[in-house]
């Protein structure tokens, strides 16, 4: 990927870079990158704690934008409204003005559509911040993305992605306690490159969770920051949403 627009995909990131790193992360959201170029990305947000917050933002703005609920608007709105509206007299050198600086229509653009997407990703940025334990590029690797208040206390559902390299399954689900251990209730979707990824919701707690692979392995997350016993001699990993870290 070197001299590619995103060659820098997996270093570290700093402000002078926030404007390639918007644009990086919307391709990712999008699903527009290359497998190896998502894979990349995937390492990069492994290492880089703005990254992941950036990219749970982006996520979670997504999320929300669906549950908002669809108000209709009146079909007399914009006509109640201009009649309310009392034009201001027109100065003598407006007409001129207009004909020589009249706005042109102008397509939508990618370049457009990120500087929308980086106002609303700000107002998020000041909500909601996510933390993600490190993760691994080998064969199962799970990534726990929290979003929590800027306080040390978290209230309400919490935002949580999990994350599974397997590139030769057929499927792949997660059970556990936050879904009545019933993996046909939460699959994961697989991407391109081989990841399997899926975003939930949960209530702050401690959860006990493992991924089924192929409806039938089953297969603990090597890299969570705790285990528990499962009392028949394998580990559960164990998803704590009670505290920031």
């Amino acid at each position: 990927m070197t001299g590619s627009p995103h060659s820098d995909i997996d270093e570290e990131w700093d402000d002078d870079d926030m404007d390639e790193q918007d644009w990086l992360v919307q391709r990712f959201v999008d699903q527009d990158l290359s497998p190896q170029e998502r894979l990349e990305f995937l390492k990069a947000m492994d290492r880089d704690p703005v990254l992941r917050k950036h990219v749970l933002a982006t996520e979670e703005m997504l999320v929300r934008s669906f549950q908002l609920p669809r108000i209709p608007v009146p079909r007399d709105f914009k006509a109640n409204i201009l009649k309310q509206l009392d034009p201001p007299a027109k100065k003598w050198w407006q007409p001129i003005w207009s004909v020589l600086f009249a706005p042109r229509v102008m397509p939508w653009n990618p370049a457009m559509a990120m500087m929308a997407a980086g106002i609303l990703l700000g107002i998020f940025w000041l909500l909601k911040v996510p933390v993600i334990p490190p993760g691994d590029e080998r064969r199962a690797t799970s990534s726990e993305v929290k979003m929590v208040s800027l306080d040390s206390a978290v209230s309400g559902p919490v935002m949580v992605r999990l994350v599974l390299l397997e590139p030769q399954a057929q499927s792949v689900a997660v059970a556990g306690d936050f879904n009545g251990w019933k993996p046909q209730e939460t699959p994961l979707h697989r991407t391109e490159d081989g990841a399997w990824t899926v975003t939930l919701q949960v209530k702050p707690g401690r959860y006990h969770y493992m991924f089924v692979v192929d409806g039938q392995e089953w297969v603990t997350d090597p890299f969570a920051r705790e285990y528990s016993s499962d009392g028949f001699g394998a580990k559960n990993a164990v998803l704590d949403v009670s505290h920031a870290l």
